[in-house]
């Protein structure tokens, strides 16, 4: 199959959608199909044309104007499908959805982000406007239950169903790590690794009050990631910032989290709004308990007790009591994070979603 994918945003631009592209396009060439990802051009420096695994990346020139962006996209979709013989498109994201009207094939749409149950949520205008965009699709998938009650809360009548994100096990699984020779971390440390941007929607602030909370010197905290919150932060971490005991990494490159989660004993996912956290299933593959927000998408892979701690949404002294449980029971934190990497390794593999995606493809282009 001659597969289509668009998004606004890809790598080396770091993100859950940017992730998610880049990982169910090279598994769906890996089992046999051809991809080609139509996506914005960020800065001069990035290449206008790649090649990464099989995968083949066109990066376009697209002005922040509604209208001109849709009118060169759209174009160029057009020629793209002509001359590659596409024969799905898969949009992540809403911003490329207009400039697929007309299209002669069908759209698939996912449905990534928590700031989608943010526009439902401002009421009717805000739903028709956004249910035009979404009729262009002949399917849309959506990566928690929660997002796919808000897309049929649009209106949208066609079918919507519930996808995972997955994990890339070669790259994410448990094994040596650098990290606490780096940081001069003590192998008898119990370490908490998170990776994301600190932006209020990921609620790390809470992360960072429950931890300054804790007066125990087995406790270290390793931040990776930068954003709006960044120096609030910092602030509320200062006295552990200054023993050693919290590490600020800044942003990394995604492949450098698969060693930071290796040198770590728990992850965590205080999220205000979540879709399904690939950073969670990357954390869990890695054989990591996750302490996580009872939010979306995150109660499908965090199953509590079992694979990690749920606790209250912007609630530190919840966080706070998860971390202290798995600290002082180092035996239980090490069982739910083997547990949660089986579930991985049965589950969640990107190679397993390819092929439930693929399904969905065939079944709509053979409609």
């Amino acid at each position: 199959m001659n597969i289509l994918m668009i998004s606004n945003t890809f790598p080396p631009s770091i993100g859950g959608v940017q992730t998610h592209v880049l990982e169910l396009s090279k598994a769906l060439v890996k089992i046999g199909h051809n991809v080609r990802v139509l996506t914005r051009k960020p800065d001069s420096k990035t290449p206008h044309r790649d090649w990464i695994d099989g995968v083949s990346v066109e990066r376009l020139q697209l002005p922040d104007s509604h209208l001109l962006y849709d009118w060169l996209l759209r174009r160029r979709i057009r020629q793209t499908i002509h001359a590659l013989q596409i024969d799905i498109i898969h949009v992540h994201g809403m911003r490329p959805l207009n400039a697929c009207k007309g299209a002669s094939i069908p759209v698939i749409f996912t449905n990534h982000t928590s700031s989608f149950v943010k526009r439902v949520q401002k009421g009717k205008k805000n739903r028709r406007k956004m249910l035009r965009q979404l009729e262009v699709t002949t399917t849309i998938l959506a990566v928690s239950e929660t997002l796919v009650e808000k897309t049929k809360e649009t209106g949208y009548q066609k079918p919507v169903l519930f996808t995972c994100n997955g994990v890339d096990t070669s790259v994410f699984h448990p094994g040596k790590s650098s990290l606490r020779e780096k940081l001069s971390i003590p192998e008898g440390a119990y370490v908490i690794a998170i990776g994301c941007r600190l932006e209020p929607v990921k609620g790390v602030r809470f992360l960072a009050q429950a931890v300054a909370a804790i007066d125990d010197p087995r406790l270290h905290l390793v931040i990776a990631g930068e954003g709006s919150e960044s120096a609030g932060i910092k602030g509320t971490l200062n006295s552990k910032i200054k023993s050693g005991h919290a590490h600020f990494l800044g942003n990394v490159n995604h492949r450098e989290m698969s060693d930071i989660y290796r040198g770590a004993n728990a992850s965590s996912l205080p999220s205000l709004m979540e879709g399904m956290s690939i950073a969670g299933l990357e954390a869990m593959a890695s054989g990591l308990p996750l302490i996580a927000s009872d939010v979306g998408g995150t109660p499908y892979i965090v199953q509590h007790g079992i694979t990690g701690i749920l606790t209250k949404p912007e609630s530190s002294s919840d966080l706070k009591k998860g971390i202290l449980r798995l600290l002082n029971n180092r035996e239980l934190s090490k069982e739910m994070g083997n547990c949660g990497f089986q579930i991985v390794r049965e589950q969640f593999t990107w190679e397993i979603i390819a092929r439930q995606v693929l399904n969905i493809y065939t079944r709509t282009v053979t409609t």
